[in-house]
């Protein structure tokens, strides 16, 4: 299992890199060795006998894929009409040459690409629960993304402040969108913040309580309005969850702390630029809300099976109402894309998987006592939450490391909430 963690650790260390990996040849990279490390798990655990981990309700996702395959399928073009008559029409009319058989998705070929993207990253999350056993393991990675963190804010924060000086840039560090770069650091910054809080040595809650800072900061200083609110929600949200579950109640004024001594960096700087940017957030939204209420016409005319995975940009110029004359990629709402690309029934399926994950995390965390768990599972799971958050407004997991990491981390603190360190051995999944 160690080769398969150093695996694990350089695909980790591999997808912030590359403007988060949404060139071609890293992404590749990514689903690839995802691959080998999980043949390799399936054969390790062959060999030894053991049982391959895995969440209770994988049925559900396992399904979605199912349905998202049937959209790049060749169906009869008379039950092309019949589960799905818009596509017909619409095919008919854009399609090019029209044969007797069709199929669900307009461009097939990308919505394969995107099924691969969603086999590759649920494949890390498989790996992560049964690779990780140990709490050294857990430390370990955990240190990884809080220095990977570091880096990133660092080098971003010298490249636009000291290099470039362009205030109005709009990439930071590594990723070629500013958001993008805020909703990768605000998973990292709650786990920096948890670990700060789970330091017994005071000299090391110090030095990680000023990295959480640090990381904290580039988030503000990376200018992305929505990724400043997220995570501050993120860290209140921890706030709550640690004081809920009466966990190292005297030391809570570190959260404030690392806020505050964050806004201390960034006034280094002034906040003159992040205070300008905030003053349009409300006709940012307005601009936001008036594309989504053009591609809500979408989801009328596909709502049970969705145009196909990936394909909004393209069908959406077939619906564009709204005075503003631009190509959007992306919707900037992830959720409401989703439903748009993939249907009704996939939606349902996902919501419901994922909320019996986060469930299963916060009871089983509630019935812990390990400080290493609680503040581990709270502050990876808000940082999580504040992702997910921002998400509402961006298109943060249409970036393959954004979604890379959290994948990772969800593996990471689901794992962690049911594994019991002083006796060596992880609790059976329930």
């Amino acid at each position: 299992m160690k080769a398969l963690e150093l695996f694990l650790i350089f695909l980790t260390i591999l997808s912030p890199f590359f403007y988060g990996s949404v060139e071609k040849i890293p992404l590749f990279v990514i689903e690839v060795v995802a691959l080998f490390i999980f043949l390799f798990l399936l054969f390790l655990t062959k060999k030894y006998n053991q049982k391959l981990i895995y969440p209770a309700k994988i049925n559900l996702f396992i399904i979605f894929l199912s349905i998202t395959f049937l959209q790049i399928i060749y169906f009869p073009v008379f039950f092309l009409k019949i589960i799905s008559p818009n596509t017909y029409l619409l095919k008919q009319q854009y399609g090019g040459y029209f044969t007797n058989f069709s199929q669900l998705s307009f461009y097939s070929i990308v919505t394969l690409e995107e099924l691969v993207k969603f086999v590759s990253f649920f494949l890390i999350f498989i790996c992560v629960l049964n690779i990780f056993t140990t709490k050294k393991q857990f430390e370990r990675m955990l240190l990884i993304l809080i220095f990977i963190g570091l880096s990133l804010a660092l080098y971003g924060v010298v490249k636009k402040y000291f290099v470039l000086q362009r205030q109005s840039s709009y990439s930071f560090s590594t990723f070629g969108n500013k958001n993008h770069f805020a909703a990768y650091m605000i998973m990292i910054s709650n786990v920096s913040v948890a670990y700060a809080l789970y330091c017994k040595n005071k000299y090391k809650k110090i030095i990680f309580s000023f990295i959480a800072a640090i990381i904290c900061a580039s988030v503000f200083l990376s200018l992305s309005r929505g990724g400043s609110i997220s995570l501050i929600i993120a860290l209140i949200m921890m706030s709550c969850l640690l004081a809920k579950e009466k966990v190292q109640t005297n030391q809570h004024w570190i959260i404030m702390g690392v806020i505050i001594f964050a806004l201390v960096l960034v006034s280094i700087s002034g906040f003159g630029p992040l205070s300008n940017r905030m003053s349009f957030v409300w006709n940012s939204l307005m601009d936001r809300w008036t594309i989504v209420a053009d591609a809500f016409t979408i989801f009328k005319n596909f709502p049970i099976f969705g145009v196909g995975l990936g394909n909004f940009s393209d069908i959406f110029t077939l619906y564009q109402r709204s005075k503003f004359v631009a190509y959007y990629d992306y919707l900037h709402n992830d959720y409401l894309q989703f439903l748009f690309e993939a249907g009704l029934i996939s939606a349902v399926l996902l919501l419901v998987f994922f909320f019996s994950l986060f469930k299963a995390i916060l009871n089983e965390t509630s019935n812990r006592h390990d400080p290493f768990v609680k503040n581990i599972v709270i502050g990876g799971f808000c940082g999580i939450a504040g992702t997910v958050i921002h998400s509402f407004i961006d298109f943060n997991f249409h970036i393959p490391a954004v979604t890379f990491l959290f994948w990772l981390l969800l593996g990471l603190i689901y794992k962690c909430a049911y594994t019991h360190f002083h006796s060596g051995n992880p609790a059976d999944e329930k």
